[in-house]
């Protein structure tokens, strides 16, 4: 399968909403099951810190950490956002980790980069799902600090989709970008992944299936 580009993966997504009447939240739900299951695959043992934007990249975030604790292991999501902010269906996801009384740490711009090293400290694996392929533009305040404690802590990181801070379409990165050891492709791997800086960044590419129709990923297959 060739990789994708922004535009064509975000329109991938809107013809399973819209012509297949698949829900939004459904994908997402997909999403974040195939991403655990990598996980789980590649880091069978230890506690895992979930770094959450409000996107829909932060609701396969929080559908991992509900998987996660499910599994057994011990998680902890970091959001970067203030819940209010989320969009509908990651607000959904994080309503049900708050009845499951998961942890989940609010970060806001006076969180300092060395309590962003504590929750990475204490964590076996990392996962990123701050920004999503929509991303672009500088990576500044908390979600800076953020992706430099990631990037310094020496812990595995799994990125949903793409690392964060890292453009989809160029490879280009955004100031700063995640250092992934694996990059959980959702549907298609992305252009952005094989050119400029985008080798360093993603890792171990793995794509996984997220309910997307067959007929639709047919142009892309090689």
């Amino acid at each position: 399968m060739r990789p994708v580009t922004r535009e064509e993966m975000q329109r991938l997504d809107r013809m399973a909403i819209e012509v297949y009447s698949i829900p939004a939240i459904r994908l997402m739900e997909n999403a974040g099951v195939a991403a655990c299951d990598v996980l789980c695959r590649e880091f069978p043992r230890g506690d895992a810190a979930v770094f959450v934007g409000k996107g829909n990249n932060g609701g396969d975030g929080l559908v991992v950490a509900r998987h996660l604790a499910g599994r057994g292991y011990k998680v902890r999501v970091i959001l970067l956002e203030d819940p209010l902010d989320l969009k509908s269906d990651p607000s959904a996801n994080y309503k049900i980790l708050e009845r499951m009384k998961a942890p989940v740490l609010l970060a806001d711009e006076y969180t300092q980069e060395n309590e962003f090293r504590d929750h990475c400290r204490q964590a076996g694996t990392i996962v990123d799902a701050i920004f999503g392929i929509g991303m672009h533009g500088p990576v500044r305040g908390r979600f800076e600090k953020a992706i430099r404690a990631i990037n310094q802590s020496g812990k595995p990181v799994v990125s949903i989709d793409i690392p964060s801070g890292l453009d989809a379409d160029t490879g280009e990165v955004y100031e700063v970008a995640v250092k992934a050891a694996v990059t959980v492709a959702l549907a298609a791997s992305k252009q952005g992944f094989f050119k400029a800086e985008g080798p360093t960044h993603t890792g171990k590419i793995e794509i996984v299936d997220i309910g997307i129709p067959r007929e639709l990923m047919v142009p892309f297959l090689d």
